[in-house]
């Protein structure tokens, strides 16, 4: 179960305090969101079941120029073993003035460009799967068309120098990294637009030993659908390992539903593919989902998913 750390409890006690001043209530944006889900597995007989229920909690309160954020995803999963977590995500203050965004406390730092992979990734994961914020200080520069971002962050009892610099170019923007977690980390990534077609792409050297991560990526549009194609050496999820892939995604909405198609080819020895459909129906405080998705390689798997989403107001 993920708990908070007494060192950083002020920054709770901070959020708690300003949501009960009066008179203070229209200062703050919330979103709920609660999961249901379940899934059936076929990989060997018997079939294996899961059962998850969660929530996703996004609260915002603006004190200008200070804003606090929270977000909280609490999870619990029961299937051979019961997995559950309170979900603390983010917990920070930004300050914001001019050109110049300084925050604190623990906030997620996504580095990523590529939409199908994972080439490198700085947030840890919690027991769900789900990606979290790192404890630490940020200061963002921001004149017209580039930012300029220095981050120290907490990883395992050390402090992390993050690094980056990002540059518009008209239709193209491309963002550089440099940090240093246990060795050089550099990173260069980038979009733009060609000719109604998105090109997207990033790359990372990871230094002593010498390692190398790259996707890139096409996007364009299927009439009012989207699609996707994306290769390179990079791992599709986090923490998987990296190795060569290719992969595709088509999104197709209708009228309050969509369809999305994916498939992903691992260059492995021996190779592995994973071919995957979703259905959604939405309404407006309601969401269905259902999936089915077949693997190959040396244990193949067919999977069938079903996810419940409700988004109750709560005032």
């Amino acid at each position: 179960m993920g708990r908070l750390r007494p060192s950083h409890a002020w920054l709770l006690g901070l959020w708690l305090a300003c949501g009960c001043q009066p008179g203070l209530a229209q200062n703050l944006e919330t979103r709920l969101e609660l999961r249901f889900s379940t899934a059936l597995v076929f990989s060997h007989l018997p079939p294996s079941a899961s059962w998850g229920l969660g929530a996703h909690l996004e609260a915002r309160y603006d004190l200008q120029p200070l804003r606090f954020q929270l977000v909280l995803d609490p999870g619990v999963n029961l299937s051979r073993a019961v997995t559950a977590e309170a979900g603390l995500t983010e917990l920070y203050a930004l300050y914001r003035q001019g050109e110049l965004d300084v925050s604190a406390g623990l906030e997620r730092l996504p580095l990523e460009v590529a939409r199908l992979s994972l080439p490198y990734g700085l947030e840890p994961l919690s027991p769900l799967g789900n990606r979290q914020g790192r404890w630490g200080a940020r200061v963002s520069w921001n004149p017209e068309a580039s930012r300029l971002r220095l981050a120290v962050l907490e990883e395992a009892g050390r402090w992390l120098p993050v690094l980056s610099l990002r540059q518009e170019f008209g239709d193209f923007e491309l963002e550089a990294h440099a940090l240093y977690p246990a060795r050089w980390v550099l990173g260069l990534g980038g979009s733009g637009t060609v000719a109604e077609v998105v090109i997207y792409g990033e790359g990372w050297l990871l230094l002593e030993p010498l390692e190398a991560r790259y996707a890139l990526g096409l996007s364009g549009s299927l009439g009012e659908g989207v699609w996707t194609l994306e290769g390179g050496y990079a791992g599709l999820l986090p923490l998987q390992p990296a190795g060569y892939f290719l992969a595709g995604q088509v999104l197709l909405p209708q009228e309050e539903a969509s369809w999305v198609l994916q498939a992903h080819l691992r260059l492995d020895d021996p190779a592995r593919w994973l071919l995957s459909m979703r259905y959604t129906l939405g309404q407006p405080d309601l969401e269905l989902s259902t999936g089915l998705s077949a693997q190959g390689g040396p244990t193949p798997t067919l999977s069938l998913s079903l996810w419940l989403r409700a988004f109750p107001q709560l005032w």
